[in-house]
């Protein structure tokens, strides 16, 4: 009996040290992980916004959760574009978040996934920007490292108005092809993608009204 009340104090003593350090760790790193959050949606918002943008402020907006808004202006403060931010849980593994930039008529100026969690090699065809390098150029020093390299998938956004896509049906202007073997990714992205343009499309007076 004593053996069984040792070995019962003895894993709850472990088990305390071990929660104690993980709440610990958590504090010390949660303003460093929120920084370089920060840093990370600043860069991946002057992705999808104009080169000249100069400031970009988020939009108080009574939004639905997982979605903002953000206002680009240049250096005399005039608005340039918006970025919507907009989130699923749909993607094969789990959160996807992307960033849409707006031109103010609405059309898609570009599409970036943010956060994911997807296969890679599979899912990631449908959300990641790489640049495909080549060995001779790089050797020769003539490669040069491209802003926003290119996606076929995401890509096909860009240029179109903001509406209600679908994936590999509905009209023309709805219409976007999907990527063989990863259907799920490209379905999750299209989906936060359309959470975008509809709080876009509701609330696009609102938004400018903000400047």
């Amino acid at each position: 009996m004593k053996d069984i009340i040792r070995l019962c104090l003895v894993l709850a003593a472990v088990c305390f040290c071990g929660a104690a350090a993980l709440v610990y760790v958590n504090a010390k790193t949660l303003i460093p992980r929120q920084q370089a959050q920060q840093t990370a949606l600043a860069e991946s918002l002057f992705m999808v916004l104009p080169p000249e943008t100069n400031a970009v402020n988020a939009l108080e907006l009574p939004l639905d959760k997982g979605l903002s808004f953000f206002l680009a202006s240049d250096e005399e403060g005039r608005p340039l574009a918006v970025a919507g931010q907009g989130s699923t849980n749909t993607g094969f593994g789990g959160e996807v978040v992307v960033l849409v930039g707006l031109e103010r008529d609405g059309r898609i100026r570009g599409v970036m996934v943010s956060k994911h969690s997807e296969t890679p090699g599979l899912g990631t065809k449908a959300t990641d920007r790489k640049q495909v390098k080549s060995l001779w150029k790089v050797l020769a020093g003539k490669e040069k490292d491209l802003d926003f390299p290119p996606n076929d998938y995401l890509d096909a956004y860009s240029g179109r108005q903001a509406g209600s896509f679908v994936l590999g049906g509905g009209s023309a202007e709805q219409r976007i092809d999907g990527i063989s073997g990863a259907t799920t990714s490209c379905q999750a992205v299209l989906a936060a993608v359309n959470r975008v343009c509809d709080a876009y499309n509701k609330n696009r007076d609102a938004i400018w009204a903000a400047q």
